[in-house]
């Protein structure tokens, strides 16, 4: 009978840590380095509870301030953000999670700040904030970056290349420029990034950071000097030009400096979310599918110092903030119905953490 109880005892319990490692997913972490933090670190979340495990280093690397993990998560690319010149590397992921370097490529572009796979498995894009200009590279077959095709110096007085992205419907490509208040639309064509429109802004609004609906049928615009949110929607060539609204990120009380930072649409596209450095925040929108139109629900602030990046699990039930300056990551648990915020004493330390990338639930 003891024997049979013991036998129960160590199956449930072995059940139990099965089942707490299944309903775990990954993601990596890229950092500021210098002050602790010593490049990209590995960490799990529970889908169900929102806890995080303790990050453990994963790749050491300078400034690896800028994440993009492969659409079938077996790569990871990274951009190294110095003030002269640029590192790409690239990692295989196994299937612990651990990264695998496979190489690097570097160049002139200061302030090198976003990086993403812009055709899945063929072509990977950068953008440099300092030098105002985007490149882009051919991916191999083994996930590493293969040598510079494009580069394309953003036009005008004062560049500010701060984010290049691909179009969900996969005809074109999108850099925002926070000096030149403009979308600039590129296409592919012949192995080379080419310049196709531009959507220009109300001035002063200082584009920084770019997400798509799931629809794929509206884009929303972080301005980190106004402020704001824009919604833009297609044209009839089906690019993104054309301006719908501006809606502001800060409660009309707040009047101190401010910078806004990060954005994502929810899995199921009914809401919209965005940071605020100054105000410490995460604005909370409602968004109408059907018109575009946006309502401003609240802010969270618990907690948030500095929300330079934040990402929602792939379940959608949770939002997790890296605070710049707060040295940690938080948890917040997002209702799915409302779409508010609901913090959670759920918190891990790690010094600089600027971006959050889970892998891909397929």
């Amino acid at each position: 009978m003891k024997f049979r109880l013991l036998v129960f005892v160590v199956f449930a319990t072995v059940m139990s840590l099965y089942a707490q490692q299944s309903a775990s997913i990954p993601f990596f972490i890229g950092t500021y380095t210098g002050e602790g933090s010593e490049g990209v670190y590995r960490c799990w979340m529970d889908t169900i509870t929102g806890k995080l495990s303790t990050p453990e280093i994963a790749a050491r690397l300078e400034n690896p301030s800028y994440l993009a993990v492969s659409s079938d998560n077996q790569h990871l690319w990274t951009v190294g953000e110095m003030n002269r010149t640029y590192c790409l590397s690239a990692f295989s992921i196994d299937k612990a999670m651990n990264l695998k370097f496979i190489n690097s490529q570097s160049g002139e572009g200061s302030y090198s700040c976003y990086i993403s796979e812009l055709v899945a498995g063929k072509w990977l894009g950068a953008a440099s904030y300092g030098s105002g200009l985007v490149t882009f590279y051919p991916l191999n077959a083994d996930g590493g970056i293969g040598s510079l095709s494009t580069v394309d110096k953003h036009w005008g007085r004062v560049t500010r290349a701060h984010c290049i992205v691909p179009d969900p419907n996969g005809k074109y490509v999108y850099s925002a420029d926070l000096g030149l208040d403009k979308i600039l639309v590129y296409t592919i064509n012949e192995g080379k990034l080419v310049p196709y429109a531009e959507t220009t802004l109300p001035k002063g609004v200082g584009p920084r950071h770019i997400d798509f609906d799931v629809s794929g049928r509206w884009m929303a615009v972080a301005n980190e000097r106004a402020s704001s949110v824009l919604i833009i929607k297609r044209d009839t060539s089906q690019a993104f030009t054309l301006v719908v609204s501006q809606t502001k990120m800060l409660p009309p009380t707040f009047k101190q400096i401010n910078s806004a930072a990060d954005i994502h649409f929810s899995p199921d596209g009914r809401f919209l979310y965005a940071s605020n450095r100054g105000h410490n925040s995460i604005v909370i929108y409602a968004f109408d599918c059907a018109s575009g139109a946006l309502k401003t629900l609240g802010w969270a602030t618990q907690g948030i110092n500095r929300p330079r990046n934040f990402a929602i699990d792939p379940t959608g039930k949770f939002l997790l903030v890296a605070n710049q300056d707060g040295n940690n990551i938080i948890v917040f648990r997002r209702n799915q119905k409302t779409g508010m915020l609901i913090p959670l004493k759920e918190t891990v330390t790690i010094s600089h953490p600027v971006c959050l990338k889970f892998t891909h639930i397929k």
